[in-house]
């Protein structure tokens, strides 16, 4: 094996692990909304940007000074591929820390009518019956708390606080069950 293909194996690796890394991190953090994932992701992403840099400006360097710089030239070009994947997964996951991920649980044994989320942002459900659930995305607009109300099969208005306190940053995904109370960080 030759120093253009030594150097352009080394591209090719590169890019197929930061990509697959980078992309479980990503599906880590959307499918369970862990921040922890988030942070994670982030991490790795300023990690991976200046190695990716130096790496990517090495193989130019060494690509001039190569009979045969087609491969490597190949493999920069994978790792270029890179770049706007990084940007698309960073922008998502800033988006996704702005908002509340919530499925909403009817536990309480019957149907509950005239659901309203209330704090961050206002949000209403109709009808939801005993065992089903919806989901909801609420956007953080600063410091707020979400709460709910809903009228109960006797047609009393039940209110429940659903997080105390949320701001910006926050975003996660939950499963809040109705008549369990706050469920807290």
């Amino acid at each position: 094996m030759n120093n253009a293909q030594v150097y352009a194996r080394i591209g090719k690796i590169t890019a197929f692990v930061t990509f697959a890394l980078a992309t479980v991190l990503f599906a880590l953090y959307y499918f369970t909304g862990h921040l922890d994932y988030g942070i994670y992701g982030y991490l790795f992403f300023l990690f991976a940007l200046p190695i990716h840099f130096i790496l990517f400006i090495f193989l130019i360097i060494k690509s001039r000074k190569c009979d045969d710089s087609r491969k490597i030239h190949q493999s920069i070009g994978f790792m270029l591929l890179n770049f706007p994947v990084a940007i698309l997964y960073f922008g998502i996951g800033i988006y996704f820390t702005g908002v509340m991920r919530m499925t909403i649980k009817n536990t309480t044994g019957s149907e509950i009518k005239n659901i309203k989320i209330i704090g961050c942002e206002k949000k209403e459900l109709p009808v939801l019956k005993n065992g089903e659930s919806e989901s909801v995305w609420i956007d953080i607009n600063g410091d707020c708390s979400i709460s709910l109300s809903y009228i109960d099969v006797n047609g009393k208005l039940e209110i429940e606080t659903v997080i105390g306190y949320v701001c910006s940053g926050m975003g996660q995904k939950i499963v809040y069950s109705i008549g369990q109370g706050e469920t807290g960080w």
